[in-house]
């Protein structure tokens, strides 16, 4: 006796030439847990632990591009991150790269007064804020930028090479997202340390 066919049909439907579907492709993706961070023994499992690995990342790579851009350009990071903001701005104030990149104020107005001294940049006052400076790339400032993007990118390149340009795509794409929730973040921690945390530590 003929076994009976199953009425659920095993192919795998396709687009033509067994190209498979993103139905299928969603179907046959398997599903991930949620990160537990926390492990058996109390304490941070790294390898489930978001921030440990951006700060592992960004760390290492700061650190070598800051020995090369320093020993082969004579610029340090700090310097570097301020021409690649210039580059795409017409001028730019401390306050700005503080808001995009995350330094302090400090730090910025050293590496003006750096970048400044070296001829990379010039100054303006706002005509509505006297108070305000922005800074300026000059041509050398721009040589400057062109000569260290290029050996930025290679390193941006060889950093993605383990990815598929799909896969290199979509990690930006999360990095951003994840950029963006960067505020709420902050949000959740106040209103964290409100109802659970210690009060906050006076200096004496």
């Amino acid at each position: 006796m003929a076994k009976a066919k199953s009425s659920v049909s095993t192919a795998t439907p396709t687009g033509g030439r067994g190209k498979r579907t993103p139905l299928t492709r969603a179907v046959a993706r398997p599903v991930q847990p949620p990160l537990e961070p926390e492990n058996p023994t109390g304490g941070i499992d790294l390898e489930q632990y978001v921030p440990a690995y951006l700060t592992f990342t960004a760390t290492k790579l700061a650190s070598g591009a800051a020995a090369v851009y320093r020993k082969y350009y004579g610029v340090g990071i700090e310097v570097w991150r301020v021409l690649v903001m210039l580059a795409l701005e017409e001028k730019v104030s401390v306050n700005m790269v503080c808001k995009l990149i995350g330094m302090d104020k400090g730090s910025v107005s050293r590496c003006f007064k750096t970048m400044y001294e070296k001829g990379f940049i010039t100054f303006s006052v706002d005509p509505d804020d006297g108070r305000v400076r922005y800074a300026t790339l000059t041509p050398a400032g721009r040589a400057k930028h062109d000569e260290i993007k290029a050996v930025a990118l290679e390193r941006q390149r060889v950093l993605l090479s383990c990815l598929s340009d799909a896969e290199a795509q979509t990690f930006m794409g999360l990095l951003l997202r994840v950029h963006g929730n960067l505020p709420n973040v902050e949000k959740a921690t106040q209103a964290y340390i409100k109802e659970k945390g210690p009060k906050a530590i006076t200096s004496t």
